[in-house]
């Protein structure tokens, strides 16, 4: 029994990986059409011999070898793998007879008005029969050839009952491609689309259904394991697609979408580049629309600081503004490991091609900053730089003081000295009536920015972008809950109420890129992040897009509230309301202006006191430059 596995496996190794050499299956065309020559003139006669002319055939059968094989490499439908033949293949070599019939018929009528006596004038009749022939038997042994290697490397072999979500032009070569794959083996039993007028048709001989009536009863009886996603990944969420993302994660069906048409090859993709889908797929909303005019308008040319750049948001800053065209990106980071991973990052990817320089240092350093201003004097200047983690912070406030403030401090008043033209500074959610010193701080970097584009004769523009939590970066609940499946689990949280506004990084990196040029100096933009997202749901997708069950593979466990933390996460203060912008996407929060002086002596006197007096002495100072600064940590009440 094993042999005879063993054998089987070795034949389909064998199979698989032995290619014809073009050049062979271009001369088995040529073959081809010397046979359906000859195969047409009987034919034309009757397969009476009495008729036929050896010699002559012999003359005519050279124009004829010469053109189809002229066409032949035009068209070369000897290029694809006869054992994956597509419709793209059968389109070539329809093309090929066709092309040379045409010309052939053209040739014969020439010879038989201009050059009667020369033998060029093969009869009409044959190079119809030949078009016919060739055709028939080229399209027929190319299927031949397919289904018997399909059914030689799939037989006894486990084929995996598949259906893919789209039946447009990328369920097309999703379906292609799957029926490539050998190992695993497919059969693609349907496609899932929610435009009504395709369902109920069929595309390739593949039937199209909709989302309800696939969830209803044809996903069970046909024992759909895998569902591949192939539309617009932008465009993946919406009411039925939800309905039916939920179905497949309830009954462990698994979910899979295709490559980004950027990672395709040779406008197609292999199997192995389908890939499961991540919970930030189900999360993503409908595509951000971009003005890149302008975005390129204000980059172009110009040196450009990214300050946090080996961080979550600042890589993805530095990853989006490489691809305008803009003068030097300076990469600013005191985690010289992420710097480094970065830097191989960008020159396995750009190989020199772009102009960027490496820069180590701490933003609240003001020599060290100093000297970066003045050696690469920055036009425009990202800063992303900053302390985050909220229960860390609240037990090392002095630092989160040092970084957040003094580090902001540093950077806007060398901004001012410099002239920069634009200081675009990264906010949080959590500035919005803060509840953690991390919140407070974002909050009173907020209003320094505030007061630096109040203070007369500044002539930065001073930008502030404010959004929540982002998918995938360092620390989120998104990468603390998978390493906690793979390890078996509990998924711990601490609350089942909580709820959080999400983004991608990306997402919010481009939105990031509008809103700097977008703004004219002292705005504060405020992201549309949807809708909130309660943790505890995301912890049960996530279980379940890992094929587990919730609960029962799985526990999901309260730990309780930590220092800082609040149930929800607001974008706005109660005294702020939002201005609609041009983008969808962002708004503007219609501030309370501050008094400059004042905040500048608030400022001044924390970043002194950071280092040199007790945390809750600081936390009060930060109260009294924060009213709205509620403490959940008992340590501060």
């Amino acid at each position: 029994m094993m042999n005879s596995i063993e054998e089987r496996l070795d034949l389909n190794r064998i199979i698989k990986n032995r290619y014809f050499p073009r050049w062979i299956i271009f001369l088995l065309d040529i073959f081809v059409v010397i046979s359906a020559f000859f195969i047409s003139y009987s034919l034309r006669y009757n397969i009476a011999s009495t008729h036929l002319n050896t010699v002559n055939e012999f003359r005519q059968l050279f124009p004829v070898v010469v053109v189809y094989g002229f066409f032949f490499l035009v068209f070369r439908p000897f290029a694809g793998t006869i054992r994956h033949t597509t419709t793209h293949d059968i389109q070539k070599i329809l093309e090929s007879v066709l092309s040379s019939s045409v010309v052939l018929t053209g040739i014969t009528l020439l010879s038989r008005k201009f050059y009667p006596a020369v033998t060029l004038n093969v009869p009409l009749s044959v190079i119809i029969l030949q078009l016919m022939v060739t055709s028939t038997i080229m399209v027929f042994s190319r299927l031949v050839i397919k289904y018997i290697y399909n059914f030689l490397t799939r037989s006894r072999q486990d084929v995996i009952s598949i259906m893919i979500y789209g039946a447009g032009d990328l369920g097309q070569a999703t379906r292609l491609a799957l029926e490539r794959s050998v190992t695993p083996a497919y059969r693609v039993r349907g496609f899932i689309d929610n435009n009504k007028s395709m369902q109920g048709k069929e595309r390739s001989g593949v039937r199209i259904y909709s989302p309800a009536a696939a969830m209803k009863n044809i996903i069970s009886d046909l024992s759909i394991r895998e569902i591949v996603i192939a539309i617009n990944p932008n465009n993946i969420l919406g009411g039925a697609s939800n309905e039916l993302f939920s179905y497949c994660l309830e009954n462990r069906i698994t979910l899979r979408k295709i490559p980004p048409l950027n990672e395709w090859l040779d406008g197609g993709f292999e199997v192995h580049q389908i890939s499961k889908i991540a919970i930030d797929d189900l999360l993503s909303r409908e595509e951000i629309r971009l003005d890149i005019t302008r975005i390129q308008g204000g980059l172009a040319g110009k040196t450009i600081l990214v300050t946090g750049a080996a961080g979550s948001i600042g890589s993805e800053i530095v990853r989006q503004l490489i691809e305008f065209k803009t003068g030097k990106i300076v990469l600013l980071d005191q985690a010289e490991s992420a710097l480094y991973d970065l830097q191989m990052e960008l020159r396995h990817r750009y190989n020199g091609s772009r102009d960027y320089k490496i820069v180590i240092g701490d933003i609240s350093d003001q020599g060290r900053m100093e000297s970066v201003f003045s050696r690469y004097k920055p036009d425009i200047v990202f800063n992303a730089a900053a302390y985050k983690h909220v229960p860390l912070l609240e037990e090392n406030v002095s630092e989160a003081v040092r970084v957040n403030i003094g580090g902001t401090k540093v950077l806007a008043d060398l901004a001012v000295n410099y002239g920069i033209e634009k200081f675009i500074m990264i906010s949080s959610d959590k500035a919005v009536n803060p509840t953690s010193v991390m919140g407070a701080t974002k909050r009173i970097c907020e209003l320094y920015i505030q007061s630096l584009t109040l203070s007369p004769g500044v002539k930065t523009q001073f930008i502030t972008t404010r959004f929540g939590n982002v998918l995938g970066s360092n620390g989120s609940v998104v990468p603390l809950f998978s390493r906690q499946i793979e390890s078996g689990g509990p998924i711990t949280l601490t609350h089942k109420e909580m709820k959080r506004y999400f983004m991608t990084i990306p997402e919010a990196c481009q939105l990031v890129l509008e809103a700097g040029f977008m703004g004219k100096g002292g705005e504060i933009f405020v992201f549309d992040m949807g809708e909130p997202v309660l943790i505890y749901d995301l912890a049960v997708k996530m279980i379940s897009l890992a094929g587990l069950v919730p609960e029962k593979d799985i526990k999901i466990v309260e730990t309780g509230m930590r220092p800082g933390e609040k149930l929800f996460e607001e974008i706005l203060t109660s005294d702020e309301k939002n201005i609609p912008t041009y983008n969808s996407k962002i708004l503007i929060a219609n501030m309370v202006e501050c008094e400059p002086g004042e905040v500048r002596r608030i400022v001044d006197e924390l970043i002194s006191s950071a280092g040199s007096e007790t945390d809750s002495t600081i936390v009060e100072k930060i109260k009294l430059a924060v009213p709205e600064f509620t403490p959940q940590n008992s340590l501060y009440l």
